[in-house]
């Protein structure tokens, strides 16, 4: 399993993308150590899965995340997390720019309203990426 979360490198957040410093849900000051940017406990990485700390929406933006990803083989991702419309769509379009494979689990991920999670997987279905329940994903697995 590989995890992608959102920080910034410096304590005042100088590093972060554009987006990440325009008002709204974004303008947020989470610096790589500080409490609030760390992944939450019931979801945090076992032994030595991979961590990438982002600075955009995107996790194979500004991140060695593609490298990785190729370096393991991987031509299929399964994406979750939050925000559907914004963090999980970019990374969404950037895999699918890089030729991945990608599934988008829709109870696994959730926007600021359930209208704007409904939407954006919409428009990501089908193009960018298949769409599906954790239990179709179950199923779907080998």
């Amino acid at each position: 399993m590989l995890f992608a979360r959102i920080a910034c490198l410096g304590t005042d957040g100088r590093d972060r993308s554009l987006s990440q410093k325009k008002p709204g849900w974004n303008n947020l000051l989470l610096p790589k150590d500080a409490l609030a940017s760390q992944i939450v406990p019931a979801l945090a990485p076992l032994g030595d899965e991979i961590v990438v700390t982002k600075t955009t929406d995107s996790a194979l933006t500004g991140t060695n995340l593609r490298l990785i990803l190729n370096n393991l083989g991987i031509v299929h991702v399964v994406c979750a997390g939050i925000f559907t419309d914004q963090c999980i769509s970019s990374t969404v379009r950037s895999l699918a720019d890089e030729s991945f494979d990608v599934i988008v689990v829709e109870d696994g991920c959730a926007a600021a309203s359930e209208a704007l999670h409904t939407a954006e997987l919409e428009i990501i279905n089908m193009i960018y990426c298949h769409v599906m329940s954790a239990d179709e994903l179950i199923g779907y697995l080998p």
